[in-house]
């Protein structure tokens, strides 16, 4: 059973954690320590993308969409940072090729169930998405599969997945899969909505999705949008379909869902690298076959395949590594050049030499429990406090405190400045001591 801030965790599986703390045991507890696992994590997918792309398609597919995934912004920054999505990538990769795999290689198949079941012990019902996927590519392999080989998933994926889940349930009851399944993986207000029709009455909103992944893919999103559209017209490609397959649910599910987040979208990233890359491949193929078709039918025979296929790969790749060399050039800029320490972990480190209770009203509250070493309050997500804003935390918590925020909250909630002492501050975040001064 996992705890974090001192209390019960049950929003995720325990897989990346004990990653972790595996990590934790070898190196100490520490920045590099935390961060290694998703670091390692996305170096393999990365591997993992180039051998799927291969495999659905040819060596160039492979090659470009290794290439895209790296500099896909939002991919480089959470590999880098002590997270969940990034090992779920890898083990969802991994989970299709091994199901690709399997066509050539029956062997692969006995540990596509230890693949995807390390996949649903990192995030249970998001893995789950990936579930028709598989199922549609050992469909379509034809590959018989003997009965022993399915009796070892059915086991595999129980004795991997299930042991977790039942030990919580005994401990915590309807509490823990509420929130498990229903509050982190559904994200509803609750089991009890599935009877009040509150899940069924959500707005489909689409455009948010795609903004959101605009976000995440930076300069890549427009090759995205063009590849997505016309990615149709190899539709009848097995492999197109596998992509469109592992996309289409899963941009329908997020754009139902009022909580999906940036990073929740992660999960598209391999699946977006390979349709950009795929579909460069595709067209050039049937280009170069129409234009030999027409200098073979006009008796001119001034160009061969092989030249016009080099040709357009090297355009191909000059075109991608020009695109990924302005990603990175922003990425450099923006964090390593401009931003070297995150101004984060220097006010969550300042809160953390201090006595006094912390809370936090702003989105590094992970951050701020592992550099301040300390217990953090969040306003208003903790659930061992009934402080649920700014006001409310000046007027009823006991004094003093420390409150990490923003310069804006507190004086939108109109908090006077005789009733806190600021202790630290960069940019609009603060660390501030509350003084006994009334509001």
């Amino acid at each position: 059973m996992l705890q974090w801030n001192g209390l019960p965790y049950f929003d995720h599986p325990p897989l990346a954690f004990w990653l972790m703390a595996f990590s934790f045991k070898i190196l100490g507890v520490n920045e590099f320590a935390t961060r290694l696992p998703s670091a390692l994590a996305g170096i393999g997918s990365v591997f993992l993308i180039f051998l799927l792309g291969r495999k659905l398609f040819n060596q160039k597919t492979g090659f470009w969409s290794g290439i895209i995934l790296t500099t896909v912004p939002w991919f480089w920054l959470r590999s880098r940072e002590g997270n969940l999505d990034i090992v779920l990538v890898f083990f969802m990769i991994l989970s299709i090729w091994l199901a690709e795999k399997t066509k050539d290689n029956l062997k692969a198949f006995f540990f596509l169930p230890i693949a995807f079941g390390f996949a649903l012990l990192t995030k249970t019902v998001i893995a789950f998405g990936l579930l028709p996927v598989i199922v549609f590519v050992l469909l379509k392999s034809k590959v018989i599969i003997p009965k022993k080989y399915l009796l070892f998933t059915f086991f595999c994926l129980l004795f991997t997945v299930l042991p977790w889940y039942l030990t919580n349930y005994r401990a915590y009851g309807l509490t823990f899969l509420d929130r498990n399944i229903f509050v982190t993986g559904l994200k509803l207000p609750g089991y009890k909505a599935l009877f009040s029709g509150e899940s069924f009455n959500r707005t489909f909103n689409l455009k948010n999705t795609f903004v959101q992944i605009q976000n995440g893919i930076s300069l890549w999103y427009k090759p995205f949008l063009v590849t997505f559209f016309l990615s149709v017209f190899f539709i009848r490609c097995q492999s197109v379909f596998v992509l469109y397959l592992w996309l289409v649910p899963f941009l329908s599910i997020f754009s139902l869902s009022a909580k999906a987040e940036l990073w929740h979208l992660i999960i598209l990233y391999p699946s977006i690298a390979l349709l950009i890359a795929s579909f460069l491949s595709l067209s050039a193929d049937s280009f170069i076959e129409q234009i030999y078709s027409f200098f073979n039918k006009s008796g001119k025979k001034y160009f061969s395949k092989s030249i016009l296929a080099s040709f357009y790969f090297l355009v191909v790749s000059v075109f991608i590594f020009w695109n990924s060399s302005r990603i990175i050039k922003g990425l450099y800029k923006d964090i390593v050049k401009t931003n070297p320490v995150n101004d984060e972990i220097i006010l969550a480190k300042a809160a953390g030499v201090n006595n006094e209770v912390i809370y936090i009203d702003d989105d590094y509250w992970p951050a701020a429990v592992f550099y301040s070493g300390r217990k953090v309050y969040s306003i208003p997500h903790s659930t061992d406090t009934n402080i649920k804003n700014v006001k409310q935390l000046f007027s009823e918590a006991q004094k003093p405190f420390q409150l990490l925020t923003k310069q804006w909250i507190l004086e939108r909630d109109n908090i006077s400045t005789a009733s806190y002492k600021v202790l630290n501050r960069i940019g609009d975040r603060v660390l501030i001591k509350s003084t006994n001064s009334d509001l």
